[in-house]
């Protein structure tokens, strides 16, 4: 009862809020304005890339969520900034679009979070038209064995109080395995405790 509470009434302002913080807008503003076309943003939360697109290069975006609070601040966002936005109230991992629909797929620290992230990359995989872009932006697996340990330590308590967030995703191997190629990505700690903070950003193309 009070887990259910706590990621009803706390957690997803506590997320918006931790979000919305150094170094997560930096993080996004590296590859956000590299979207174009129609866009499909998964775990799209409260909505803080919004105002990253770039208007000249993007015709619609459209969204998925699971949580209808930060949907809700979403949608309040691209209000404010005057952006026609199409969202759903659904995870990632059954995506009610058609197959080859979308130019660009994003993701910002979402597949930390996705309980089925192989299937969810299936979707992605599949909505995408050939030669388009999934850019994303996210955090996980340390590459210091040390980190890494604590990382698998905390994440019972971790995840718990972050959203069913994990701290120690393989990132490129998730999505290599996923049938994508990643012909660029970078990665680097930011600031931030160690356990948390080394991050991943890049594109991938899916194979087609």
């Amino acid at each position: 009862m009070i887990q259910k509470l706590y990621d009803k009434y706390i957690c997803p302002h506590l997320i918006d809020f931790i979000m919305s913080r150094t170094p997560f807008p930096k993080q996004r503003k590296k590859i956000i304005p590299n979207a174009e076309g129609r866009v499909l943003e998964i775990g799209i939360g409260s909505g803080l890339n919004l105002e990253l697109y770039d208007q000249n290069k993007v015709s619609d975006i459209f969204s998925v969520d699971p949580d209808n609070v930060l949907i809700d601040k979403a949608r309040k966002r691209a209000n404010l900034n005057n952006i026609s936005l199409h969202i759903e109230s659904l995870s990632a991992e059954e995506l009610p679009f058609e197959s080859n629909s979308f130019d660009t797929v994003v993701s910002t620290y979402t597949l930390c979070s996705i309980n089925n992230v192989d299937q969810a990359l299936a979707e992605v995989n599949r909505v995408m038209k050939e030669g388009s872009k999934f850019i994303f932006s996210e955090h996980g697996k340390s590459p210091d064995e040390n980190v890494f340990k604590w990382q698998k330590r905390l994440n019972p308590i971790w995840s718990r109080i972050a959203g069913g967030c994990h701290l120690d995703k393989d990132i490129p191997l998730i999505i290599s395995n996923s049938n994508f190629n990643i012909p660029e990505i970078q990665s680097t700690y930011v600031p931030g405790p160690r356990f948390g903070s080394y991050h991943y950003w890049g594109y991938a193309v899916a194979n087609k």
